[in-house]
């Protein structure tokens, strides 16, 4: 599939605003409506594309059913059959795929667009279609989101009001609110963009048959996040390593937990939980490069040879279902890619991650990197410019 969008991956889709006024004044903070974000915009998939692509056994997605189903918001889960879209109602309810970018890598210059955010924030590009009247209710999210409109219109209302726990539409798995109050609304058009913060109440509606394009962005929890860090802190730690006191006395209650026994615990788990900077750089570039996907792209034809390689295609892509990171510190500089790193020379990492695409006739790699971009080819992970 080819995709032709008008606004250049290198062109920021922000109207009249810079990357650096967006930050500072609605990043995390508040609602902004683009008109007109990318100019005369043709979406690069239809529906029906969009519903074959919903059919696939390793494609994520779902359809939620508003009115007309077997209950109110009803949800299906994918892989869907064809049988499934025969028996949908004409209006009413919303086909829903994640990952879009990974299965249809020439979309993920639209996901590109919006680089003036860290790539490696980047969830994925989620593709809805709705015919009118088509819903997922309204709803709050803990992530950033911009949603693109590619075809016909959708009329968005917020709400920035905090929500309680109680507020949820009963007897089903998604989180919609059943009372929601509009404070603004606008009906977005073919190339007009929402972006919306994390905690912000939203509720949008096609009015017609409607494709709409979620760029999302990770956001994983503190929980997540500690977990992980102490899973990466315990990997290489000796079974020999056991919980001793030496310096243990009688006590007249032996079922007492004492205070010197956590003061002994305190200093067992200080020692691992002593945050140099170094470690947490490759546990986090380990952490935010993670893929989460069970998608593989090797490559069929195994290659070892560098020119072998250039002669099949000088210019390779960055799979959109691989993560690439970089972290430089003291003049040593990680690569992360789908939680995993190597230590390389700067201008690799930045030559490889600077933008999706890699000319391997316009930089000088030596024998090393050579042997690294073969290694990444063989795995999926740098494609040729025939399969992007």
């Amino acid at each position: 599939m080819s995709v032709d969008v008008q606004s250049s991956p290198c062109s920021v889709p922000l109207g009249e605003l810079t990357p650096e006024q967006f930050i500072k004044d609605y990043w995390q903070q508040k609602t902004l409506v683009i008109q007109q974000g990318f100019k005369n915009f043709i979406s690069p998939i239809s529906a029906d594309e969009l519903a074959g692509l919903a059919c696939e056994d390793d494609v994520h997605s779902r359809i939620v059913i508003e009115k007309g189903g077997k209950h109110p918001w009803q949800l299906i889960n994918g892989p869907m059959d064809e049988s499934v879209f025969a028996q949908l109602p004409e209006t009413h309810w919303t086909l829903l795929v994640n990952d879009v970018e990974k299965h249809l890598p020439a979309l993920a210059s639209i996901v590109d667009a919006f680089r003036f955010i860290p790539e490696w924030r980047v969830d994925d590009l989620m593709i809805s279609y709705a015919p009118e009247g088509g819903s997922v209710g309204p709803h709050l999210d803990q992530y950033d989101v911009f949603i693109l409109q590619a075809q016909g219109h959708r009329r968005w209302q917020i709400n920035t009001q905090p929500v309680s726990q109680d507020n949820q539409v009963a007897d089903t798995k998604l989180r919609i609110q059943k009372d929601f109050t509009a404070e603004q609304q606008w009906l977005l058009a073919p190339g007009d963009i929402i972006y919306i913060p994390p905690g912000v109440s939203h509720y949008g509606v096609a009015t017609d048959d409607c494709l709409s394009f979620s760029i999302g962005f990770r956001a994983p929890t503190h929980a997540e996040m500690l977990t992980s860090f102490v899973d990466f802190i315990a990997r290489d730690l000796s079974e020999s390593q056991t919980y001793k006191d030496k310096n243990l006395n009688l006590q007249p209650y032996s079922n007492e937990i004492t205070r010197a026994t956590i003061e002994n615990v305190c200093t067992i788990l200080k020692q691992y939980l002593t945050l140099e900077q170094s470690a947490v750089a490759q546990w986090f570039g380990r952490f935010v490069s993670d893929s989460k996907t069970d998608l593989v792209f090797e490559n069929e034809d195994s290659l070892t040879d560098f020119l072998a390689l250039k002669k099949i295609s000088p210019v390779l892509y960055r799979n959109p279902a691989s993560r690439f990171a970089f972290y430089e510190q003291a003049g040593k500089t990680l690569l992360f890619i789908d939680g995993e790193e190597r230590e390389v020379s700067n201008h690799f990492a930045k030559t490889l991650c600077n933008q999706r695409q890699c000319n391997l006739n316009n930089t000088p790699f030596n024998q090393a990197e050579q042997q690294l971009i073969i290694l990444l080819y063989n795995a999926g992970q740098l494609i040729a410019a025939e399969q992007n």
